[in-house]
């Protein structure tokens, strides 16, 4: 009988670095096919709905991007996060505190035309992502609060206070009694560059993100700090604070996170509503991962995480399957691209029975 073992590396195969994202996917579409088959639809047909009809229209296309320009925000903070093994799960939260902070502006100045208006609420969005991923950072800090546990659950303080607001003071008196705030002025609004579309200017500079957090990493006094933070040792003899690593990667990513969350609401979204959140914390967390906590890698996982949204409700709508195929396909995926990343630093060898 065929034994296998898993053998240690000498060094991390960059062969699989690369490879690993593609078993995921590869794994993912099997699972996928496999769903569809059992379901009783065409297997073609989903995978045809799923990942190509989107691309079959200029609109598809730009739905695509869409969805996944605050996926490669948020993602490209939290690798940096990460790579400082800094653990923020708590990017729903700060994206959701980055859209109430930066819609403030409007609900109590509704009627303001200045050209500072949009500056503004983009600034304060960002602040607020930034605040909210602060209190983690104290936490962990100052009493030594497992960062994990207390930004995950400052997620779901974050989500009722929008459903108050929403439900409750912020409520557009106009609405006929649906959640929400007032709609944004055009003042409010970000302008369209894409004609015909939702492809926005907060998107396209959304996808800037990664881009510029490469460059930070790789060629700035914090990139490095945050390269050899992930060895305690290294870090202490070059004189880096833990404590301060985790304020800033905390900060930062927050304040991608908040950000995302300001331009979703001034964009495609055009009010604050009660349903902004969806799970597009907990997506850019499988982004960051798929992209190898590479701000690069970000940028093609943030498209595929785009592609399944964008599938899934084209799959809902042409052939009847449930929009929750999206939450099954991001699991999947993560699921898979874990065991993968196995064999980053392992190899599979064959033992005698």
């Amino acid at each position: 009988m065929l034994r296998l073992r898993l053998q240690a590396r000498a060094r991390p195969s960059t062969r699989m670095q690369f490879a690993a994202p593609l078993l995921a996917v590869g794994g993912t579409a099997l699972v996928a096919f496999a769903v569809l088959a059992a379901s009783g639809h065409p297997p073609l047909g989903g995978f045809y709905a799923l990942f190509l009809a989107p691309f079959g229209s200029a609109s598809g296309w730009s739905d695509v991007l869409v969805k996944a320009a605050p996926l490669a925000l948020i993602g490209a903070g939290l690798v940096v996060a990460y790579r400082a093994r800094v653990w923020n799960i708590g990017a729903q939260g700060q994206y959701v505190i980055g859209a109430v902070l930066g819609s403030s502006l409007i609900v109590y100045h509704p009627d303001a035309t200045s050209a500072w208006l949009l500056p503004a609420m983009v600034l304060l969005g960002a602040v607020g992502g930034a605040a909210y991923g602060a209190i983690p950072a104290l936490l962990n800090t100052r009493f030594n609060a497992n960062e994990i546990l207390t930004s995950l659950m400052l997620d779901y303080v974050a989500l009722y206070l929008l459903r108050y607001l929403t439900f409750g003071p912020w409520r557009d008196p106009h609405s006929y009694g649906f959640p929400g705030s007032i709609s944004f002025p055009d003042a409010a609004s970000l302008p369209i560059v894409w004609p015909q579309t939702q492809f926005d200017l907060g998107a396209l500079c959304a996808f800037f993100a990664a881009p510029l957090v490469w460059l930070l990493l790789r060629g700035s006094l914090f990139g490095f700090q945050v390269r050899v933070s992930a060895s305690a040792p290294a870090a202490r003899y070059a004189g880096f604070s833990r404590g301060r690593t985790v304020w800033q990667a905390f900060l930062l990513s927050g304040a991608c996170a908040g950000l995302a969350g300001i331009l979703q609401v001034a964009g495609p979204i055009d009010q604050l509503r009660p349903n902004i959140y969806s799970d597009i914390g907990f997506a850019a967390i499988i982004v960051a991962y798929l992209g190898q906590l590479n701000p690069l890698g970000v940028l093609p996982a943030a498209l595929l995480v785009g592609l399944f949204y964008v599938g899934a409700d084209n799959a809902q709508i042409t052939m009847g399957l449930p929009v929750a195929l999206t939450q099954l396909l991001q699991g999947v995926l993560l699921f898979t691209l874990l065991a993968a990343n196995v064999l980053v630093r392992y190899r599979l060898r064959r033992v005698p029975a």
